[in-house]
């Protein structure tokens, strides 16, 4: 029967608890470095208070129409900013 791929690590543990050989220092780690940068993704809009989420009902064609024309000028704008913008738009001329 061939050897288990832990048999390595069996033998060390029985030889450590017999007293026949000496654990191995555990390598030492250099502390941690600071980064200038947080770690993971920016928070987005969900976490943001000032966003809410709603749902609203669009004819398919009009979304993808615009999601298409979003991604080919790539200005940055995302679909729920440029509803965004359109409604502040909206709301400043009914003032």
């Amino acid at each position: 029967m061939s050897e288990s791929k832990f048999s390595g690590i069996f033998d060390k543990a029985k030889a450590v608890s017999t007293g026949e050989a000496r654990p191995e220092p555990a390598a030492r780690q250099p502390p941690p470095t600071t980064t200038a940068r947080p770690l993971g993704r920016p928070p987005g809009k969900r976490s943001n208070p000032e966003w809410k989420q709603f749902s609203v009902l669009l004819k398919r064609d009009t979304q993808r129409e615009a999601a298409n024309l979003l991604r080919v000028k790539d200005e940055g704008l995302d679909f729920s900013g440029l509803i965004q913008a359109l409604l502040e738009s909206w709301i400043k001329k009914q003032g």
